[in-house]
This record gives structure tokens, sequence and C-alpha cells, in this order.
């Protein structure tokens, strides 16, 4: 499987109209605390969907388009 980078075009796997080129990932440290220890960060990409918008999306929840 391939990482996800910057300039890569990406659609999310549950939700068909988030779909765009990644501008940036960033790392979310606000992450919970979990019994026993702690929650690794999460990964997030600034996408520039189809229409022209910008939004944040987690990494995990994207994969690679080929369009």
């Amino acid at each position: 499987m391939r990482r996800i980078k910057t300039g890569d075009k990406v659609q999310a796997f549950l939700d068909v109209r988030i779909k765009g080129t990644v501008l940036g990932i960033e790392e979310n440290k606000n992450v919970p605390w979990m019994v026993g220890g702690t929650a690794s960060t999460e990964m997030i990409c600034v996408l520039q969907l189809m229409d022209g918008r910008k939004i944040k999306y987690k990494m995990s929840e994207l994969h690679h388009t080929d369009e």
C-alpha cells in the first residue's frame, strides 16, 4: 500500500464527495488517553477538493485515486 503524500490525488473511503489533492499533512496531538497507555498521534491531510474548497480529513480514512 502506498503512503499518502503532498500532491497525491485521494478520495475518502466512505464519502464519495470527498475527492481532491493533498496540499499538506499535519500531525494532530489531541488524541485521547487510553486505559493502560497513550494513543498514537493522528495524521490529518489538508485537501483541495474538486469544487475548490479546502478541508482537513483524517489520513486513515483516505485512499489514492487515479482521477
